[in-house]
């Protein structure tokens, strides 16, 4: 689904918990991410709908936590031939970045799913409750394997990250909380590459290359391509993946708010 290739960027995440640190945080409360959503069929783009990322800060009982958002919709447009509203949400605690409370509600077409996990850090489980278009809803207790975070989260943990300490070619193995089960996968650093996006404005990124997790929508195997600023921002600019039929782009049209400098920017 065109919507979903922004949020499996949550999956980029490895065993490095000291980059992440409370003074390395490489956002601010209010910046805003938005981008256009594509899909290609043959030679045919479509401009489908937009994605929109947004990071604040909330204070619960005295502590300071990070408040994540991410809403996917179709144009109404698209809506005739497919509709998608989807939203994330995610709350984390300032000092470590490990999350507190989950919520992912899917909606596309006629199918609808919902998830939360509620995060006990003291016991190191996880909380869940799924309710699905088919079924019944369903309750369960995970084990909170070390270095997991969900989705929306490790999106942001994720541009804490430090490129160029890699090798081009280099394999990373990363895990990932998704639909009730820790998945084991991996990413590949590509180098760095130019990406201008549909605006004109063109940039210097570092290029991952992601597995995906296989089922209706999309293929198993390396197919997700995502590049990253090459600046102090590490802000993602493009997502490209095949899908079963045709494929799907996430392109970065807007940001507000961002923390350093835009340095990877080519004019």
């Amino acid at each position: 689904m065109v919507f979903s290739l922004l949020f499996l960027l949550s999956g980029l995440l490895f065993p490095w918990q000291t980059v992440a640190q409370k003074q390395n945080r490489v956002f601010l409360p209010g910046e805003k991410l938005t981008y256009g959503a594509y899909y290609n069929w043959h030679f045919l783009w479509v401009n489908a709908g937009e994605v929109v990322f947004v990071a604040d800060t909330v204070n619960q009982n005295k502590v300071r936590k990070w408040s994540l958002t991410s809403i996917g919709k179709s144009f109404k447009a698209y809506d005739l031939f497919y509709t998608v509203r989807d939203t994330f949400y995610s709350r984390v605690l300032d000092d470590n970045f490990q999350p507190d409370y989950f919520f992912r509600s899917v909606n596309h077409a006629k199918s609808s799913t919902l998830h939360e996990y509620t995060f006990d850090a003291a016991q190191r489980k996880v909380y869940s409750h799924v309710k699905r278009e088919k079924g019944p809803p369903f309750r369960d207790t995970l084990a909170w394997k070390p270095a997991t975070r969900d989705m929306l989260s490790t999106v942001y943990e994720f541009r804490a990250y430090e490129f160029d300490r890699l090798k081009k070619g280099e394999k990373v193995n990363f895990s990932m909380l998704v639909d009730n089960k820790t998945e084991d996968l991996y990413f590949r650093y590509l180098g760095q590459e130019d990406v201008k996006t549909r605006n004109g404005r063109k940039f210097r990124c570092h290029h991952v290359l992601i597995t995906l997790l296989g089922g209706d929508f999309f293929p198993d195997g390396e197919y997700m391509h995502v590049w990253f600023t090459a600046d102090r921002n590490r802000i993602p600019v493009k997502v490209e993946t095949k899908i079963l039929v045709g494929s799907v782009n996430a392109i970065l049209t807007n940001l507000e708010n961002i923390k350093y400098p835009l340095t990877s920017e080519i004019n």
